[in-house]
């Protein structure tokens, strides 16, 4: 098979399409739209971004996106990494730098568990209790990795539906409580005030989630 990039900017070519056109349509940034031609993988956030981004790009020019991100998945088999830390650390060191390297080491294991426990950490509750200090709002931030509908109830008065597409942010602020309804919750990331929960479930599930903010006793 032709590389991944070739194929989407030859079948592109094919049908005299510009880069502008397809971003409106597909709600690809252009920016990501010219990495996915170039192969250029590290400008996407994570892999994740880029299979849903490769996949809707593919289903645009009428490929077959199975087969292409199948292609991207070898690419991270095969991909040789070097470990965060040795990655941190320079050839040479010098002497005065050496105090701070248990400290960044601490801080590697710390983000590196904190990402396995949110991944792999059991089904949740839907009812999320949030312990605030200050009378800050909650902000809940979805982030599309396919399209995927959701519908959202702020504070039990007004209720939003949104068609987002790959690519696509939406944000929400409530008082006291905010309700998510999420059609394929493979398909879409949350962050709350600040903090990713990752994906509520698995693609193609219907899943509800509740956040609300801990009553004062």
């Amino acid at each position: 098979m032709e590389p991944i990039g070739l194929t989407l900017q030859q079948a592109r070519q094919k049908r005299r399409l510009k880069l502008k056109t397809i971003s409106k349509k597909t709600k690809i940034s252009i920016r990501y739209l010219k990495a996915l031609e170039a192969e250029d993988w590290d400008v996407f956030p994570a892999p994740a971004y880029t299979q849903g981004f490769l996949r809707s790009y593919a289903n645009f020019l009428n490929l077959d996106s199975d087969e292409l991100v199948r292609e991207y998945k070898k690419y991270l088999e095969t991909t040789t990494k070097v470990p965060v830390a040795e990655r941190l650390i320079p050839k040479r060191i010098r002497p005065k730098r050496l105090a701070i390297l248990p400290v960044a080491i601490s801080i590697i294991v710390l983000i590196v568990w904190g990402g396995w426990f949110l991944f792999f950490r059991p089904s949740s509750p839907p009812v999320v209790e949030v312990i605030e200090e200050e009378k800050a709002p909650l902000t809940l931030k979805a982030i599309a990795l396919e399209e995927v509908w959701v519908s959202i109830t702020v504070d039990e008065r007004e209720e939003i539906q949104e068609l987002l597409k790959a690519g696509d942010e939406k944000t929400w602020e409530a008082e006291n409580k905010l309700e998510i309804r999420v059609g394929n919750a493979g398909g879409i990331e949350l962050e709350l005030n600040g903090e990713p929960l990752g994906s509520p479930g698995e693609r193609g599930q219907v899943v509800t989630k509740t956040f609300v903010r801990e009553k004062e006793e």
